[in-house]
């Protein structure tokens, strides 16, 4: 059986983990075929050189590749940047860097690029999930929908918006709110850290219905979030408690295999749950 051919934008945390995942064979019907790096100083060179995956700085090298879709792990720029040309040439997309559809249009734009090039857009659950029951709430009608993330304090260090607020994270002794409002605006704070929350609004009733709560919290072990929703199906509480990476406790395991879940049901005959 023909394997599925995997470009990945950008090595980082997500990126070489799907690498060395696909690389060892995890998904069987998968193969690894190129990296693009920013630059070639770029992160992760080195490893891709141990690994003996071809690398590339240009997006018409990778798509040179012939992939059958392309992963995004590099940042919101990247998804504007090259996503809709990635669909338009017939490749499908899947984006990690959800914060980027903050932007109005570019959900049209991708939409349009895909339609145009007979590909398809994918989009993962990252570090939550249950968004298949969301959706099937929403056919039926959805109200409200909320969720609540909760990061070990010190995961918040070196965010803008965080900083601004001037609080002391290293002696933090309770949860404290950071951010309560509209996914849209918490897509602008935070957009690097709150990606799931993209995930939610797109998979829902939309950024600026879904209500996002932030806090940073020095009695949590995990990235806990819960969300919740009501509509005509009854109301819906899930709880994610996720265990962060440890090289980059902004990012979870479950927002890893997310990314390896998307791509073994492009490969297989049976589809569970998406």
């Amino acid at each position: 059986m023909k394997k599925l051919r995997v470009a990945i934008l950008g090595c980082g945390t997500i990126g070489r983990f799907v690498l060395d995942h696909l690389a060892d064979g995890v998904v069987p019907g998968c193969e690894p075929v190129a990296v693009y790096l920013r630059s070639p100083e770029s992160r992760g060179r080195e490893h891709l050189e141990s690994r003996k995956i071809p690398w590339v700085t240009s997006l018409e090298d990778l798509l040179a590749f012939s992939p059958d879709v392309v992963v995004e792990a590099s940042t919101h720029d990247a998804v504007v940047a090259m996503g809709p040309e990635i669909l338009t040439r017939g490749v499908d997309f899947i984006p990690l860097s959800l914060g980027a559809f903050v932007d109005p249009g570019l959900m049209e734009i991708m939409t349009a690029a895909a339609e145009k090039g007979g590909s398809r857009l994918h989009i993962p659950s990252g570090g939550i999930g249950a968004l298949d029951a969301l959706q099937t709430a929403l056919i039926g009608g959805v109200e409200k929908v909320t969720m609540t993330t909760r990061k070990y304090s010190t995961t918040w260090k070196g965010i803008p918006a965080v900083d601004e607020l001037g609080v002391d994270l290293e002696n933090l002794k309770e949860p404290l709110l950071l951010f309560e409002g509209p996914a849209r605006e918490c897509m602008k704070k935070y957009p690097q850290s709150i990606n799931i929350g993209a995930a939610l609004s797109i998979a829902g009733i939309g950024f600026d219905r879904t209500i996002i709560k932030i806090y940073a919290d020095p009695t949590v072990e995990y990235n806990t979030h819960e969300i919740r929703w009501e509509g005509a199906t009854g109301k819906v509480t899930v709880l994610f408690e996720n265990t962060p990476v440890p090289t980059n406790p902004k990012t979870t395991y479950q927002a890893c295999l997310s990314t390896l879940f998307v791509l073994k049901n492009m490969t297989g005959n049976r589809i569970i749950g998406a």
